[in-house]
């Protein structure tokens, strides 16, 4: 087995657009597996050009890219002409700019990310969620797109032999970790890509973090 599928992944940040971040994280990691923690999207330079990076690394096996909350507005904005208003409010208004006219090219990404996208997952005893952890009883169906870990949203229990859990969403100065009650541990690695220049990668296996600038 080679290095890329033995050990656990590197989990990446929030990108919102930064394809030259998003290139040295594949760069830096390159012979790692990738999870990608959604925001490909939305405020960045480049949204375009992210998600034709971002299929590319899927299609090849060398990530599985989660959706995140920017990603889940595009495609309801795109797809099904919900929320369009606040989708453009919150950073969609650049990403249509980069499309321009090109209308079929930004309804198919949009489809893209609709049916490749994964809304969680788990490798070895880890969880990966945009957000936050997924409500087990299905109920909380958004707290893994758009939960907080400020108090407002619970920091649900993991399945059963997982014991740690990786987001992004929530904008911090670096990476943040804590014991949950149940002795997990959870992991917050959005360094704000977009607005500092840096993006944050966690390696899985070390547990140690990879500020990558494009400099």
């Amino acid at each position: 087995m080679n290095r890329l599928h033995s050990l656990p992944p590197v989990a990446i940040g929030d990108i919102h657009g930064c394809l030259d971040l998003l290139n040295a994280a594949v760069e830096k990691f390159h012979d790692r597996h990738l999870v990608l923690l959604g925001d490909y999207v939305d405020r960045g330079p480049d949204d375009r050009g992210v998600l034709d990076r971002v299929r590319d690394l899927v299609e090849f096996g060398r990530a599985t890219a989660l959706m995140g909350n920017h990603d889940d507005m595009m495609i309801r904005a795109v797809l099904e002409g919900r929320s369009a208003e606040v989708w453009l409010h919150n950073g969609g208004d650049v990403t249509m700019n980069e499309y321009g006219d090109d209308h079929g090219a930004l309804r198919e990404d949009a489809v893209w990310m609709r049916e490749h996208l994964q809304q969680h997952v788990i490798i070895g005893g880890t969880l990966f969620a945009h957000a936050m952890r997924p409500d087990p009883t299905g109920r909380d169906v958004d707290t893994h797109l758009w939960g907080r870990p400020d108090g407002s949203s619970p920091l649900y229990r993991l399945p059963k032999g997982v014991t740690h859990s990786v987001h992004g969403h929530t904008v911090v100065d670096e990476p943040v970790t804590a014991e949950a009650s149940d002795g997990s541990i959870v992991w917050f690695i959005d360094t704000g890509a977009v607005h500092t220049g840096i993006l944050t990668a966690l390696d899985t296996a070390s547990w140690t973090t990879t500020e990558l600038s494009a400099h």
